[in-house]
């Protein structure tokens, strides 16, 4: 009489069969003697069937193929006493009286717990004894430190007794030492996870454990069942489960890593806009001014070959004019040139030149309007460039309270407005910096925190989060200036 046990990946009971003779078909298909649905496992997956009060089983060419005691096997198997048997997320188990002990075996063998352990005196008697938490083990060990299948006890023909890691989650050892294979000698200390013994030979004297002079893990406490549950099923999927150490080192933590990214990114941003900053005051203005003169100012201008033309002239014809000149519209062709030239100057950000020639328009027609709003413009731009000549020196000296405010005295209007825009966001930027790192830096500076704060938010442009913070921080015990206009 056999019982087949199913578990799924948790440990939790899935069905039980009891069978003597015959064969069944596990897979997904309704049509299988027994179903298991899941997506891992094939319609007709494998075949379990007994022979001559033997059990076997065999893999139907499955997908994923079926795994005894964590190898996959391709052929028929007879299955061993306390043998698993993977199928997909599945586990199965088989025991049964064939399986038994005969009661005339001898004792070749003996764990003899430590003091301090869980463990309880047994006796080996099979050639084979598996050892874990798992009911269906010949040694079972009630302790979380097991695997459900941890270690294996073998004796060979010629006597000699080994013991064998059945890929435990945390280790077998002998005498201290952790081992995957390792024979095994009268007084050796063995050990499952945390669970000690003494290995002592039928008919060899018993040895004293209380002068071991080694000392032993402390006892560990009975497992709860949260526990139990969490780590029931890591022996019987130990290519899901790759074996940790015992005294597994502290992961290395990549925060180090990641704040040194995070700052070399915020200096290639402070770069690009430092660096836009720069174009945009002291390069852009050059190149302007290497722009040629308005079409119509240079079309008023006598050409090369007219200029010979004029030269090679009697100097009677020189002299006397072919035609008599109106005053006014004289006057009025120079009012235009002077206008013209006025704004030429306007657009290279010549201010006093521009300034010389609406002067001279305003003389040749003095009831004209233009000229008088021309000086006006050209006096409003002259102060806006001299606050930002003055900001750009305050920059220089880092002194960016007064590079705020000198920017934000720059008009919307005048031609400097988009270029004092673009510095109070770099300005905004470079300042959110300081704030970062007074306020979260190492040498956390609250009255620094709270002037960084107010810097920030002076310039109009201080990001949403930073502009959250602050006002957070400011209602907690700071006082911060009115933040103005964000965007």
């Amino acid at each position: 009489m056999f019982t087949l046990i199913i578990e799924d990946k948790n440990g939790a009971l899935i069905g039980e069969y009891t069978f003597e003779d015959g064969e069944f078909i596990i897979g997904r298909s309704q049509q299988a003697d027994i179903q298991l649905a899941a997506d891992n496992v094939s319609r007709r997956h494998a075949r379990v069937f007994t022979q001559d009060g033997r059990c076997f089983v065999e893999d139907l060419k499955a997908a994923n193929g079926v795994w005894v005691n964590g190898r996959r096997i391709h052929a028929v198997t007879e299955l061993p006493r306390s043998a698993q048997v993977r199928i997909g997320d599945f586990f199965l188990h088989i025991e049964g009286a064939a399986y038994s002990r005969p009661m005339n075996t001898p004792i070749y063998a003996r764990l003899v717990p430590m003091p301090g352990s869980v463990g309880e005196l047994t006796e080996l008697a099979h050639p084979t004894v598996l050892i874990g938490r798992g009911k269906d083990c010949a040694v079972v060990l009630q302790d979380v430190s097991v695997s459900r299948i941890h270690s294996k006890i073998t004796q060979d023909d010629a006597g000699r007794i080994a013991v064998e890691d059945l890929r435990s989650s945390n280790g077998t050892y002998v005498n201290d030492r952790r081992i995957d294979h390792a024979e095994l000698v009268h007084g050796d200390r063995v050990r499952f996870g945390t669970v000690a013994f003494s290995f002592q030979i039928e008919g060899m004297p018993d040895v004293d454990l209380d002068d071991d002079p080694e000392p032993l893990l402390p006892a560990s406490r009975p497992p709860t069942m949260a526990q139990y549950s969490q780590r029931a099923h890591q022996a019987f999927a130990p290519m899901e489960h790759p074996p940790e150490p015992a005294y597994a080192p502290a992961q290395r933590s990549f925060l180090p890593q990641l704040a040194a990214i995070a700052v070399i990114l915020v200096a290639l941003m402070a770069l690009v806009v430092l660096v836009g900053f720069a174009f945009f005051k002291f390069v852009a203005p050059r190149l302007d001014d290497k722009q040629p003169y308005d079409e119509r100012v240079a079309s008023d201008r006598p050409s090369r070959h007219t200029a010979r033309k004029v030269d090679d002239q009697e100097p009677s014809e020189r002299l006397e004019p072919k035609a008599v000149v109106d005053p006014r519209a004289l006057n009025a062709a120079q009012y235009q040139d002077a206008m013209a030239r006025g704004r030429d100057a306007m657009l290279r950000r010549q201010w006093s030149e521009a300034k010389s020639w609406f002067q001279k328009a305003h003389q040749t027609d003095v009831l004209a309007s233009e000229p008088n709003e021309a000086l006006n413009k050209v006096s409003l731009e002259e102060r806006a460039g001299a606050d930002i000549a003055q900001a750009e020196d305050a920059f220089k000296r880092q002194d960016f309270k007064t590079a705020i405010s000198l920017h934000k005295q720059v008009p919307s209007t005048s031609v400097y407005g988009a270029d004092a825009q673009k510095s109070l966001q770099s300005l905004a930027l470079l300042a959110d910096m300081e704030r970062q790192k007074s306020c979260h830096g190492r040498l956390h500076d609250q009255t620094k925190c709270l002037a960084d704060c107010s810097l920030v938010l002076s310039t109009g442009y201080a990001p949403v989060a930073t502009v959250d913070e602050c006002t957070r921080l400011a209602a907690s015990g700071g006082k911060l200036e009115s933040p103005g206009r964000h965007r």
